[in-house]
């Protein structure tokens, strides 16, 4: 048996040592593909013992972040070093600190094309609350860790694919949340999820065209959900050890010194000059104070 944490990331600085706190531990090696970071994460990785393998992405995209064919690339560089169960996280979730005592012994037990199925916790504007309500953040159970058959792959997607290769009928093993479950950070930092999520449309009407932004706006409308928001506090042992980002949680005044990730504010400003902000008017994304201030900078009003 050989463990193989499969991760694609960039611009993770701010997250990293939470990804690999509870996952450096269960693993016998971690694979990454750096997508142009400009931060430090590859320095973060490579000094954590991460073994980082290139990708060629020229041809692959038109626009931000082609995630189907860097996780099949992650995949074929599993299986060539003698994989036989994926830990499939992305970097800005790890796991419960209580999954460590287990962990090895319950992915050991997984037979070929079989998950474990973990609940995905996701921490809302909070490094210790999870949403707990009946929105579609809540009661979340995800395939976090697949035993390899050997020849599947990944359905096609452009944002948005499946964690683990290969079906999941009938595959998933579900595991009990006090034994362990994944905690999901993308939330905890409320003003870079909701920022990305605006990049993510924007990426996405580039790649589809201007005529998708009713689809594109359905898609991502969830990212929107505040009404009746429900929070449970996990408990301590779910966190124990772990490092958290010194980042805080939801800044109302969206100064830009607290952005975790940076890049993501000039990628949308340079897509804003390559097509024009009049192609993304139609787009959900004008909530961003600094998206919709350059809307108004460049026609002199206000966005549909």
């Amino acid at each position: 048996m050989k463990i193989i944490a499969l991760v694609p990331f960039k611009n993770e600085e701010w997250i990293l040592p939470t990804y690999l706190s509870n996952v450096l531990p269960i693993v016998d090696e971690i694979i990454g593909i750096d997508d142009g970071s400009t931060d430090n994460s590859k320095k973060i990785m490579e000094d954590a013992g991460v073994r980082l393998v290139d990708y060629d992405k020229k041809e692959k995209l038109k626009a931000g972040w082609y995630e189907w064919s860097i996780r099949e690339e992650l995949l074929r560089h599993g299986r060539e070093s003698n994989g036989t169960h994926f830990v499939c996280l992305d970097a800005d979730e790890t796991f419960t600190s209580t999954f460590l005592l287990h962990g090895r012994d319950i992915i050991s037990s997984l037979k070929p094309g079989e998950k474990l199925a973990m609940q995905w916790l996701a921490l809302w504007k909070s490094y210790t609350e999870y949403r707990d309500d009946s929105s579609v953040w809540s009661n979340n159970w995800k395939d976090f860790v697949v035993c390899d058959d050997t020849s599947s792959g990944f359905d096609y997607g452009y944002i948005g694919v499946g964690r683990t290769n290969g079906t999941n009928n009938g595959t998933w093993k579900r595991l009990d949340p006090q034994s362990g479950a994944v905690l999901h950070y993308q939330f905890s930092l409320y003003n870079n999820f909701q920022l990305k999520q605006c990049l993510y449309r924007i990426q996405e009407l580039i790649h589809r065209g201007v005529d998708a932004w009713s689809s594109i706006n359905q898609k991502y409308s969830i990212t929107l959900l505040e009404d009746n928001v429900g929070l449970r506090k996990m408990p301590e042992s779910w966190t124990h050890g772990i490092p958290l980002p010194n980042y805080p949680n939801f800044d109302p005044e969206w100064k830009e010194e607290n952005y975790a990730r940076d890049f993501m504010l000039p990628e949308a400003m340079q897509h804003f000059d390559n097509y024009g902000v009049e192609y993304f008017e139609n787009l959900e994304i004008w909530h961003i104070p600094q998206l919709r201030d350059r809307f108004i900078m460049d026609t002199g009003r206000n966005p549909k």
